[in-house]
């Protein structure tokens, strides 16, 4: 076999092992991943923190204090989404010790691909 088949054969397996071992070649087997489609949401739940409460230990809690909380956004059902704001005074709430940790309503745009939402109001709940 010559150098430049042997390159050939190399590439077309690098091209079809990621789709065939993925599934990707298959959209109805598990793991491939739906078309990224986005909606407007609004959602009640708990802000959480990336640092204090998925990985609290006493670096992260001072790395809050100083920076502000990764804010992730907790359902009633469990759910976890990844959080960003659309404007920085959003983003600032959403860091603020004010609500890490409280119930609020958020109205965004979800982002299923990367299971986002892009916050456009953040409302506190009362307990």
């Amino acid at each position: 076999m010559s150098k430049k088949s042997l390159g050939c054969a190399v590439l077309g397996l690098l091209l079809w092992w990621p789709a065939a071992v993925l599934g990707h070649d298959n959209p109805n087997t598990p793991f491939a991943r739906p078309e990224s489609t986005s909606a407007n949401v609004a959602y009640e739940g708990t802000l959480i923190c990336f640092r204090c409460d998925i990985a609290p230990s006493p670096e992260n809690r001072a790395r809050c204090e100083q920076e502000g909380h990764v804010s992730l956004f907790k359902r009633a059902d469990g759910h976890i989404y990844k959080l960003n704001g659309s404007t920085n005074s959003i983003t600032a709430k959403l860091a603020s010790d004010e609500l890490h940790s409280k119930r609020v309503r958020i109205k965004g745009i979800y982002y299923s691909k990367t299971d986002h939402i892009l916050v456009e109001e953040v409302i506190p709940l009362g307990r």
